[in-house]
């Protein structure tokens, strides 16, 4: 019989996390434990973080200020396919400043990140045209103005969410079910 990787109790300020899907820049999963003085996550909890390409075992342990809370209403491929592209869009939307029913257009060489900040910028009331004389351009300057420390990171995933929740991004395809999937 194989047994599985013991895995300690989490340290001050650490989680130990369930692994339950993964796909498109994160992981889900859910708190198995949490250590002392760790705040704003109990077992039980879902939760997203970066995904790294690491090996993943049963377990695993990871400071809580890696991970991000994942709302009970957003399904964990919902999570997987949109919150990395989402993250980028908004960040890419709050970039460049456009009117309501001002025609955009949308410059990223991935071809995820344009279709999910088309969508945004839609959802804000732009007209996505090709030949738009107002350009969002998707840049690493951008994302990091988006994306900087883990407070606006976890304001920026709330966002997400709220913008999944309101169908922002139903057209645009889910990560295929069989992709991702760790756990049954």
């Amino acid at each position: 019989m194989i047994r599985p990787t013991l895995v300690p109790r989490p340290t001050i300020g650490r989680l130990r996390l369930r692994p339950t899907r993964r796909g498109r820049g994160f992981i889900v999963g859910i708190v198995d434990a949490v250590g002392p003085d760790t705040n704003g996550f109990a077992p039980r909890d879902r939760v997203a973080w970066r995904d790294s390409g690491q090996h993943l075992d049963e377990l695993i342990l990871i400071d809580q200020d890696d991970v991000l809370g994942v709302p009970g209403w957003v399904s964990d491929e919902k999570v997987v396919s949109y919150l990395g592209a989402g993250l980028i869009a908004r960040a890419l939307v709050r970039t460049r400043p456009f009117s309501r029913g001002e025609q955009v257009r949308i410059e990223s060489h991935d071809p995820l990140v344009a279709e999910m900040t088309a969508a945004w910028a839609r959802s804000l009331g732009a007209r996505i045209a090709d030949s738009a004389e107002v350009a969002i351009h998707d840049d690493r300057m951008a994302r990091r103005r988006g994306m900087g420390s883990h407070g606006r990171l976890a304001q920026a995933a709330v966002e997400v969410f709220q913008a999944i929740r309101a169908g922002v991004f139903d057209d645009v395809p889910l990560l295929p079910a069989a992709e991702g999937r760790l756990a049954a």
